[in-house]
């Protein structure tokens, strides 16, 4: 007897589904048994300021100019369930980095005199302004 052509074998399919969810489930876990002991830090510095989104960089040294207004890093918590509130909404102030538009970066106050550069999130190449303030990095 014949298979219809309308009958469809499922197995290869649900097979290739196990094999898809065991490997992820499988990199979900721990490395050690005592991984989940040691939380890792990963909350990004993220700075939300006029409407757009930017990712904090190491430079502290960059030249600021004018005073923009208020800027806000949200509140993180990377490691919930850890009895730790993780890190609370900061309110700071944003300055321009002189001679950069500050729709592609600004700086922001961490401490008096302290400037901390971020670079909006839309930005995939620094332009050449801002590469000078960031020695081409």
């Amino acid at each position: 007897m014949k298979a219809s052509p309308t009958r469809v074998h499922h197995a290869p399919a649900r097979a290739l589904l196990a094999a898809t969810l065991l490997s992820l489930s499988a990199g979900c876990t721990g490395a050690s048994p005592d991984a989940e002991a040691r939380p890792q830090a990963s909350c990004a510095y993220v700075i939300e300021y006029d409407s757009r989104t930017y990712l904090g960089r190491e430079e502290t040294d960059v030249p600021v100019g004018e005073s923009l207004g208020s800027a806000t890093r949200p509140a993180c918590d990377d490691t919930p369930g850890d009895g730790d509130d993780g890190e609370g909404r900061a309110l700071m102030t944003a300055f321009a980095v002189k001679g950069v538009d500050p729709a592609v970066a600004i700086a922001v106050a961490e401490d008096p005199g302290a400037y901390r550069l971020v670079v909006a999130d839309t930005v995939t190449e620094l332009p050449p302004e801002l590469r000078k303030v960031t020695d081409g990095s």
